[in-house]
């Protein structure tokens, strides 16, 4: 590794670290600065967001929706983006705090039997939504058990490390490369253990065509396959900013049907999980940055 990334590794840790000393009202009053220059100055990403937002309001409101809307929401987008990033460097001295004095449940029932420590093998699964920290948090204390996370690598070593040792120390999750993962999650759920992953988004391989908000889009297949596969139970877990800095929970079971070859029954688990992903992100689509990326094949970059 280079001096010049190393410098580069250690810089953004210790800009990460300072961000998690700083007054949350400052660094919320820089969000919301940051929702109204930053589509400004990326004007690209803004336009893509805005057309993808365009769609998820048409099929929530079934109407198109107004310019105005659609700015004030792009806007929101751009503003909740970068609140994701100040929570993700304040989660590790923050997160469980948050937890106890700031996030309602709206199910507490229903959080209490899917985290139970009887629960058996389980698999969470979230979107690039809301407060994406928390659920791995909530788990890991709710349930008294280690949950396990693939992670993407960074190509910077020093920051790679860092990330590994705050977000699995300080959030309470057993963190893995996302190389080779499948296999180490099946192992972990044959043994009875919890997997939490993130699956609107496909960064790698083809993936599966399935309806999201009225029209076709591809998910990551791995999810569905690896509940199929290893017969773990399957729910969706969001918690979801809202005003005066309060936070809510939501978690939905994912229905795996029992009929079918493999993949029949995994395009159907797929189906299920795109279904819930819409139910979720309609509450607040300004907070699902990945807006930010193509999701349609008929809206490109």
């Amino acid at each position: 590794m280079s001096l010049k990334d190393q410098l580069i590794g250690r810089g953004t840790i210790a800009g990460l670290t300072a961000i998690s000393y700083l007054p949350e009202p400052l660094l919320l009053a820089i969000a919301k600065g940051w929702g109204v220059v930053g589509p400004l100055l990326q004007p690209a990403r803004a336009r893509l967001g805005r057309a993808n937002l365009a769609r998820v309001y048409e099929f929530r409101d079934k109407a198109a929706p107004t310019s105005s809307a659609l700015t004030r929401g792009t806007r929101e987008m751009f503003e909740h983006h970068l609140r994701f990033y100040i929570e993700s460097a304040r989660a590790p001295r923050h997160a469980r705090k948050i937890i106890a004095t700031r996030v309602k449940l709206e199910d507490e029932l229903a959080v209490a039997a899917a985290f139970s420590p009887a629960a058996g093998a389980s698999i969470f699964l979230a979107a690039h939504f809301g407060a994406i920290e928390l659920p791995g948090s909530i788990l890991a204390d709710r349930s008294g058990r280690t949950p396990m996370a693939p992670m993407e690598e960074i190509s910077n070593e020093v920051l790679q490390a860092w990330m590994l040792r705050v977000r699995g120390a300080g959030l309470g999750l057993r963190i893995i490369s996302a190389k080779g993962a499948a296999q180490v999650m099946s192992e972990e759920l044959a043994a009875g253990g919890i997997v939490g992953m993130v699956g609107d988004r496909n960064i790698v391989g083809a993936g599966v065509p399935v309806k999201l908000f009225g029209q076709t889009a591809k998910l990551p297949i791995g999810p569905a396959l690896l509940a199929v596969e290893s017969g773990a139970k399957l729910y969706v877990a969001a918690v979801i900013r809202e005003p005066r800095g309060a936070y809510t929970g939501y978690i939905r079971e994912v229905v795996i049907p029992s009929d079918g070859d493999r993949m029949a029954r995994t395009r159907a688990t797929l189906a299920g999980i795109a279904a819930v992903f819409e139910e979720l992100i309609v509450k607040a689509p300004e907070q699902w940055w990945t807006l930010f990326y193509p999701i349609w094949d008929d809206i490109r970059a």
